[in-house]
């Protein structure tokens, strides 16, 4: 039976947008603690950092695969087992008293996240008309955001790590009985059975054969790569121009309050505008020349080019994330093993364009280091140009 209720894709985003926030709440959770954690566990720095990247894992290796087996037999059911590892895992942390259950645990947590990233414009593609995939993308998107802001600011008031850990464990176990309850599987032009029928490698083929596909991954590609840049070390760069940390860590929330704003004006006004390609087009650019030379700035500069950098980002994620659902021959009903493609791509680029490309070819240079940063973001623009428009404005 296809789905239909706009009504109800509304309490499905709301789910969705949950599940996003526990999803980076738990991860966030760690930075505040790693002193104690530390000194708990017996960690080194490294040990220290690889639990905190280990919930990346699952998307590096399963994002793919979970992205054909929803498109094969839905999004809930698929959905539901990752939530129920990740509640495993959050379940785990809590009672690890060394840095392997700790290590194991984090995995775990991963899963949830991770399906649930992959499906989003499976989701909302199937609840949506198309000119509002975009918007409610950006919506939800920002559970990502203030999980974040929400792990690292209240972590430190909780009286233990155990305790923290109980928290999020608790609201992950909420998430994923509203999830087993209450979400449906929206309309993907085609019935459940013709889903199941249809072979997981028909998915497969169909996404690696789109060009579309491969061209949103590489702007995602960039776009990461040159947020991870930035993230990475803009306050020390400030701190570097005789600048407080303090205060550069400040200025830097710029970016964070940006991303935020985008995420929810920038997509709405895109779908006013009812142009995709040329709003993504100039948010690169303004992107490629705020990287360059933010860092260098006065402090008030600092600010209005970084909230710039961040409304950009926040309106070009949740647009690019929506196209897979958008594209004719993708569609919902691929769109999960499409995204999969994609997000692998994304993650690529946040691991491998800062750590082994611009930051060896940087070195200590600050300005060359954030130079290549924006350049990342002018080949992300000329990508944009090989896209096709995909959002039409609807005449009066």
């Amino acid at each position: 039976m296809k789905q239909t209720n706009t009504g109800y894709g509304r309490v499905v985003a709301v789910i969705l947008f949950l599940g996003l926030f526990c999803g980076n709440y738990f991860q966030y959770q760690l930075s505040p603690l790693a002193p104690q954690l530390m000194q708990e566990l017996e960690m080194t720095p490294v040990q220290f950092s690889s639990i905190f990247s280990a919930p990346m894992l699952s998307a590096i290796f399963l994002g793919i695969i979970a992205g054909i087996l929803s498109d094969k037999f839905g999004v809930k059911k698929i959905c539901s087992v990752g939530l129920v590892i990740m509640a495993v895992g959050l379940w785990i942390r809590p009672f690890a008293g060394s840095y392997l259950p700790m290590y194991t645990a984090m995995v775990l947590s991963g899963f949830g996240i991770t399906f649930l990233n992959i499906n989003m414009s499976k989701i909302i593609g199937g609840w949506f008309a198309p000119e509002k995939i975009g918007p409610i993308m950006g919506v939800t998107m920002v559970g990502c955001t203030l999980g974040m802001t929400f792990g690292t600011a209240t972590t430190a008031f909780f009286p233990s790590t155990k305790s923290a850990f109980i928290v999020s464990a608790v609201f992950e176990t909420i998430i994923l009985v509203l999830w087993i309850l209450f979400m449906k599987d929206g309309n993907t032009g085609e019935n459940n059975s013709t889903a199941e029928n249809r072979s997981a490698k028909e998915a497969f083929i169909a996404s690696v054969k789109s060009k579309n596909v491969w061209l949103v991954g590489i702007c995602l590609m960039c776009i990461m790569g040159c947020n991870v840049c930035l993230t990475s070390f803009l306050p020390t760069a400030i701190e570097s121009r005789g600048i407080s940390i303090q205060t550069a860590g400040m200025l830097t929330a710029a970016l964070t309050v940006g991303n935020m704003v985008g995420s929810l004006a920038g997509t709405i006004l895109i779908a006013r505008i009812g142009k995709m390609k040329p709003c993504l087009l100039i948010f690169s650019l303004i992107v490629a020349v705020c990287s360059a030379i933010a860092w260098s700035s006065q402090p008030i500069g600092i600010v209005i080019t970084l909230g710039a950098t961040g409304f950009c980002f926040g309106a070009m994620m949740p647009t690019f994330m929506s196209f897979p659902a958008l594209l004719p021959e993708i569609g919902p009903q691929y769109a999960g093993t499409a995204t999969g493609i994609i997000a692998t791509l994304e993650l690529i680029g946040a691991v491998v364009i800062p750590t082994y490309i611009i930051t060896p070819l940087a070195g200590t240079d600050f300005k060359s280091y954030f130079f290549m940063a924006g350049a990342t973001m002018i080949i992300c623009a000329a990508v944009i140009l090989m896209l096709p428009e995909l959002l039409k404005r609807k005449e009066s």
